[in-house]
């Protein structure tokens, strides 16, 4: 398999073809969470206001962040302890989730023709390769931090991703470094952040599915794929 990588906005912007676009802190971390709780559709947004009046046309929860804090008239931030902590409140719900690196990369990525396109994080790592394993190349996009920074959680993701679909063996130990991150120790002390969201971020292989993106209502909606 031919294995490009990449990191950030602009470069998803350029992406075609299959692609995986991780967001470990946090975007694609809530987003599986999301599928956990038993939501009935997921969708993403690239701008809070996009957000909004999807949320408005479909009645739909609202999740997400600028610059890592909640909106005020938003229900849950970007943050699977939130998500996690509402629970069976999701069952059967719309969610839109919008971030400020996640969602707005995977949405560039799938405007210039990535397909098919996955969304990734440390919780869904194994599950994402084996979707992509059937490929013969894949581009592989960091989103990073704000979309602009390289964030080392979403570049050992990417290794993860890269050991399973070339056989090599699955080593976890960097992950357990990331706790000493500029981005990790930022987000354990963020007032704005869930209490467990660092933990959570970091549970490698936690579910057993993928995050698909398809088109849906005019945006992108994340599947999960067993």
């Amino acid at each position: 398999m031919l294995i490009r990588r990449v990191t950030g906005l602009d470069a998803a912007g350029r992406v075609r073809g299959p692609a995986v676009v991780i967001d470990t802190f946090r975007a694609f971390t809530t987003a599986a969470f999301l599928h956990d709780a038993g939501v009935g559709r997921l969708l993403l947004a690239a701008e809070l206001d996009e957000a909004r009046v999807l949320g408005r046309e479909l009645d739909a929860v609202l999740c997400g962040e600028e610059g890592g804090r909640r909106p005020d008239d938003f229900d849950l931030g970007n943050s699977p302890g939130e998500v996690r902590a509402a629970g069976s409140r999701l069952h059967d719900r719309t969610v839109v989730l919008r971030s400020t690196a996640g969602t707005r990369c995977l949405l560039a990525a799938h405007r210039n023709g990535a397909r098919p396109l996955w969304a990734a994080s440390l919780v869904v790592v194994s599950a994402t390769a084996r979707a992509v394993s059937g490929h013969d190349r894949v581009t592989i996009v960091a989103a990073g931090r704000s979309g602009i920074e390289p964030a080392p959680e979403d570049d050992v993701t990417g290794d993860l991703i890269v050991a399973a679909l070339e056989g090599r063996p699955f080593d976890t130990g960097p992950v357990a470094d990331l706790t000493n991150a500029a981005t990790a120790r930022r987000l354990a002390a963020a007032e704005w952040a869930h209490p467990d969201d660092l933990e959570l971020c970091l549970d490698v292989d936690r579910f057993p599915f993928a995050m698909e993106a398809r088109p849906a209502d005019g945006t992108i909606e994340l599947v999960a794929v067993r």
